[in-house]
């Protein structure tokens, strides 16, 4: 089976590819560095903002540092530094749990107050990069995305357990 070719002699799906890795590149770099400009007014990281983000997502409940890590795809002794620094901030507290990844933490009224401060320049954010694109076309975007995401996850897994070769059949 031949591919489609492109313009310039490249298979549509192999350009597509490297289409798709230059855009997501790009798009990581331009959210690091708007986290990194609008989060220094309170002395935060891209990921402290994460963090913050998902406890106050977490309610009272909170969240253990294993479930932060896993969540947002960091090594556990970063969260555990990043929440080291939170808490010294006064924006997140411990709460009970035996063991040093088993603790939840949860927000304080500071931290609240900054999470929301923070969440509504990131909502300001979103609205003016999406702002001429249809809702219907970014339910769809997303929902591929997610997809995406998904299979490349699996994907991942696959040839960390030198599998893939069953993928690409």
């Amino acid at each position: 089976m031949s591919l489609p070719i492109k313009q310039g002699g490249l298979p549509m799906e192999k350009s597509r590819f490297i289409q798709f890795s230059s855009l997501v590149g790009s798009v990581t770099k331009s959210i690091q560095s708007m986290k990194m400009e609008k989060m220094a007014h309170y002395g935060l990281s891209a990921a402290h903002t994460n963090l913050l983000c998902h406890l106050a997502e977490s309610g009272e409940e909170g969240m253990t540092q294993g479930e932060l890590a896993q969540a947002e795809l960091m090594d556990k002794a970063q969260v555990s530094r990043v929440l080291q620094n939170l808490e010294e901030k006064g924006y997140v507290r411990q709460r009970s749990g035996k063991g040093l990844y088993k603790r939840r933490y949860t927000m304080t009224a500071e931290g609240r107050a900054v999470t929301d401060e923070m969440e509504a320049i990131l909502l300001a954010m979103n609205r003016f990069v999406s702002r001429d694109i249809p809702d219907a076309d970014l339910v769809v975007f997303y929902r591929t995305f997610g997809i995406i995401a998904q299979n490349l996850s699996r994907l991942e897994a696959s040839v960390a357990e030198r599998k893939e070769d069953t993928l690409y059949e």
